[in-house]
């Protein structure tokens, strides 16, 4: 079952800039590991300083390479203490309701 996770975190304005080349960085070699079917960084137009990444993986097993890569480790290390407000959601599809259906009689 494929994984589609939404990543939100925020920095000091100071820090944007940094925090903005290690993302771009992380987000070509994540690109290119294994089961990544797509990876969007993107910053907020008015607020540079708040970020978000859309990543759909394969797998969870893809997924979980990804969060032990020496890529995103790389990264970790080089943001170390220039991020707050971090949230981490998966995502899921709409599932259809059900129909309900009602038989008039006549």
């Amino acid at each position: 079952m494929r994984e589609t996770v939404v990543v939100s975190f925020s920095t000091d304005e100071r820090d944007a800039d940094h925090v903005a080349s290690a993302l771009k960085t992380l987000a070509a070699r994540a690109c290119n590991l294994h089961g990544c079917i797509s990876y969007a960084a993107t910053t907020l137009e008015d607020s540079p300083s708040e970020f978000h990444i859309r990543q759909k993986w394969e797998n969870a097993t893809a997924w979980q390479a990804y969060l032990n890569s020496d890529a995103h480790f790389e990264f970790q290390t080089t943001v170390f203490g220039m991020l707050s407000e971090l949230t981490v959601a998966k995502q899921a599809p709409l599932r259809p309701r059900r129909t309900t259906c009602l038989a008039l009689a006549s």
